[in-house]
């Protein structure tokens, strides 16, 4: 099934990347040093950087809601871009990743958009498990995981290499949550 999805919530709209998105959300969260602390990628360069990614995730022939997408995290009123939110289908199970701008943090809006996509994503067929891991330091992402009904499952002793920390292994938090039976 190839289509798109938005989601909306109190004051965010998930969609698909749309022709101008690469710019905003490249000054909003894709360049910004902070947004990549815990991410296994250094902030982009540039905005050819932030292009390049929603071309990857936007592809039509991509865009498969059994499989893997990404969605836009953009404000409702203004449809400025300001995070993303990455589910990785892989058969019964999903993986999934999100960032939005460091100035939105600690206002409730990941787990806003969370909850829409969780909401979302408990509801499809064959869906048995989702799940993401976290850096053992990333606390605000351990938060909003406890918030939207993740159970942590262990700890991955060196599980990622991130560029912030040099590329040093990193222990990680395993967080998952069921879906459809």
């Amino acid at each position: 099934m190839t289509a798109s999805i938005d989601l909306l919530t109190e004051r965010l709209r998930l969609r698909a990347a749309r022709p101008g998105d690469a710019a905003p959300l490249f000054a909003n969260y894709c360049g910004d040093p902070a947004c990549c602390q815990f991410l296994q990628r250094k902030p982009h360069a540039d905005v050819r950087q932030t292009d390049a990614m929603l071309a990857r995730w936007s592809d039509p022939a991509e865009i498969d809601l059994d499989g893997s997408w990404m969605w836009v995290i953009a404000l409702r009123e203004s449809d400025e871009p300001v995070g993303v939110f990455v589910v990785i289908r892989d058969g019964h199970k999903a993986e999934i990743h999100y960032g939005i701008a460091k100035t939105l943090w600690g206002q409730g809006l990941v787990a806003e958009a969370g909850q829409a996509a969780m909401t979302m994503l408990q509801q499809r067929p064959g869906l048995e498990r989702i799940w993401t891991v976290c850096d053992v330091d990333n606390h605000g992402s351990r938060r909003i995981l406890e918030k939207l009904g993740f159970q942590q499952e262990g700890i991955l002793h060196k599980w990622l290499k991130l560029p912030a920390y040099d590329n040093a292994a990193r222990d990680c938090l395993v967080f998952a949550a069921l879906g459809s039976t």
